[in-house]
């Protein structure tokens, strides 16, 4: 048999076994494996999450989602950065002023005052979870939420009219299905 006939035989075979291959599968461990030992992001975004206004990731007025179910994330605020939450000067660093909001008017009752806090939102779904310190999200961990979400940011201030600055924050995400 001629070695192109072979080739006619094998050519169809081989069509056939690559187009019906199967999609990968989500990997939540490999992905929050990625996260923990180093490994580049898949997904990297930054805003700046504004002292009298908050922020998104993705930025923008009605942003897409973009953590999926199993995938691996770390939300990073810069430590450093300060937001001035009255017209006298006072600042705090994202952690807020480590006083639990109780009663009033505090947006995130039970969350820090003045503290970055984090909302998981689907679009167009709603809100996932409860509202969180944004930085308890530093380390690796896997969204186990159930629905692709977005990131929405808050500053736990009833009246953030009087506030300046920003918090730098990056989302890294690792996924699960790449």
């Amino acid at each position: 048999m001629k070695i192109s006939a072979i080739l006619a035989l094998l050519l169809p075979a081989t069509l056939l076994t690559t187009a019906t291959a199967p999609a990968a599968a989500a990997d939540p461990a490999g992905a929050l494996n990625r996260c923990q030992y180093g490994a580049p992001a898949d997904y990297n975004a930054a805003t700046n999450v504004l002292g009298n206004g908050g922020g998104s990731i993705p930025t923008g007025t009605n942003p897409p989602n973009v953590l999926m179910p199993g995938d691996a994330f770390k939300v990073r605020p810069l430590i450093s950065d300060r937001v001035r939450v009255d017209l006298w000067g006072y600042n705090v660093g994202p952690d807020g002023n480590g006083t639990l909001a109780q009663g009033g008017t505090w947006p995130f009752q039970g969350l820090n005052q003045f503290a970055e806090v984090l909302r998981f939102n689907n679009n167009p779904g709603g809100w996932v979870g409860n509202p969180a310190h944004a930085t308890a999200f530093q380390g690796c961990q896997t969204w186990n939420g159930g629905y692709p979400v977005r990131f929405l940011f808050y500053v736990n201030d009833a009246e953030t009219w009087d506030n300046g600055g920003y918090w730098a924050t990056n989302v890294a995400i690792w996924r699960a299905n790449p």
